[in-house]
């Protein structure tokens, strides 16, 4: 075990130690079929100056976003980051912290969390907000699972468009479950097929999941949903993109039982796809059923404010039977990040970038109407993001990309059945300019 730096006397002192006499009789238990018959194919050790010269070579083979026109979205945004939040996350309170165990010594982070979910209980008009979660994906399954929780009933309904990742994620953490999981296709106008949704909820259903914006950025009548599912006593989880909510009626106005999604819009870069930050706000009935932290106001002996974590409901702080997960923890640097984003941004300064967002989108959506090589097979009830079709559409993606343009996600991949379609994303970053380069190009690419 060369990678340990333990010296031979070392390992020799810790197998007597422990009343064995050798490394392999150690692994003896192993299958053979999983044990190294020959050493691993490396290269040797190098320099540090060889060290950086080699991993400098290797992160020029990667492009920054900011060279291309890019519309990639389909889950991770391009939305402006003012310099103060990065700034201010470089404090090295918060950039060093870890979990604040100890809130004599944390109160600034512990203070800081607190007002995070203050701004996504505001945001979502729910009740309670955990102190984050890992990511949209991890928040989504937990939010199932604190449904199953609480209604004590075996069924899943997954209504609509849902990102596929989303998707994944659930099934992993129902695999060791007595669960069943209903998926809901879309209707031809892109959004829930409330007829099926019907048809598909009994009472044995206890959670009843959609998206909306939806992963094609289409925004569904989630009112409509939340009523429908209400009908059998089934709680309802929505998963959506939280600077929608600065335009969109707020979730806890309609019933939703449980909010939940990806907090990367909220003061995080691109980054490389991640890291970003999950967020779920419910209602306060629910409070002792919602997984993660939770940091609570309170006033300490000299009758001073004070903040704590008021409910930690993993495995490894309470009994394992009654912990509520034994794997999602928190990303509060970047729910700190948010906490500044929302606070410098303001509702106003909010809403003014998701109608930004909505306005570019809308206006790339209408440019491209009048290309007959382009179809657009649903409507303008959209947020920041839509589908396109065309011909050959690896083949135009391929072209546009040479044009330094990322024209968006590619959907075929992922859903078969639109092998040409296309996830463009406008946010408040894209320019008039940008956008009329993308359908000018369109117009000029062959095969389409």
């Amino acid at each position: 075990m060369p990678y340990i730096l333990n010296t031979d006397r070392d390992r020799e002192e810790m197998l007597k130690a422990i009343g064995i006499d050798s490394i392999e009789e150690l692994y003896s238990q192993l299958p053979a079929r999983i044990k190294l018959t020959k050493p691993l194919n490396l290269s040797s050790g190098l320099s540090e100056h060889k060290t950086k010269k080699r991993v400098s070579a290797l992160a020029k083979k990667n492009v920054p976003a900011e060279e291309f026109n890019s519309f990639l979205g389909a889950g991770c945004y391009d939305h402006y980051v003012p310099s103060v939040v990065p700034f201010i996350l470089s404090s090295s309170q918060f950039l060093t912290a870890y979990t604040p165990y100890q809130p004599e010594c944390s109160q600034g982070a512990l203070q800081a969390i607190y007002e995070y979910q203050s701004y996504m209980c505001l945001l979502t008009g729910m009740d309670i907000s955990n102190a984050s979660l890992l990511d949209g994906a991890s928040a989504f399954a937990e939010a199932v699972l604190m449904s199953l929780r609480i209604t004590k009933k075996k069924k899943v309904i997954v209504a609509g468009i849902f990102h596929p990742e989303y998707r994944q994620t659930l099934k992993a953490y129902l695999a060791g479950f007595d669960f069943v999981i209903r998926e809901i296709a879309e209707g031809t106008d892109g959004l829930v097929d409330t007829e099926a949704l019907k048809q598909a909820l009994d009472n044995d259903t206890g959670c009843c999941a959609f998206s909306s914006p939806n992963f094609f950025g289409l925004i569904e009548d989630a009112p409509k949903l939340a009523d429908i599912a209400k009908r059998y006593g089934t709680l309802t989880v929505l998963v959506t993109n939280p600077i929608s909510l600065a335009i969109l009626k707020e979730p806890g106005a309609f019933g939703v039982d449980i909010v939940c999604g990806d907090g990367q819009p909220l003061g995080s870069g691109l980054n490389f796809g991640g890291p970003s930050f999950g967020y779920l706000a419910t209602k306060k009935e629910y409070t002792r059923q919602m997984p993660g932290r939770l940091v609570g106001k309170t006033t300490d002996r000299e009758g001073k404010c004070a903040y704590c974590l008021t409910l930690q409901t993993r495995e490894q702080h309470i009994r394992r039977e009654k912990a509520t997960s034994n794997i999602c923890s928190n990303q509060s640097l970047n729910a700190i990040g948010a906490a500044v984003y929302l606070a410098l941004m303001g509702p106003q300064g909010l809403r003014n970038s998701a109608l930004c967002s909505f306005n570019n989108t809308l206006y790339l959506y209408n440019q491209l109407k009048p290309l007959k090589k382009i179809n657009l097979p649903f409507g303008p009830r959209i947020f920041n993001e839509f589908v396109w079709e065309v011909k050959n559409a690896q083949k135009i993606i391929e072209q546009l990309y040479r044009r330094n343009i990322i024209a968006g996600y590619y959907l075929g991949e992922q859903f078969p059945e639109y092998k040409n379609g296309i996830l463009s994303c406008c946010t408040e970053k894209k320019t008039k300019e940008e956008i009329d380069e993308l359908v000018g190009v369109l117009r000029e690419v062959p095969g389409g």
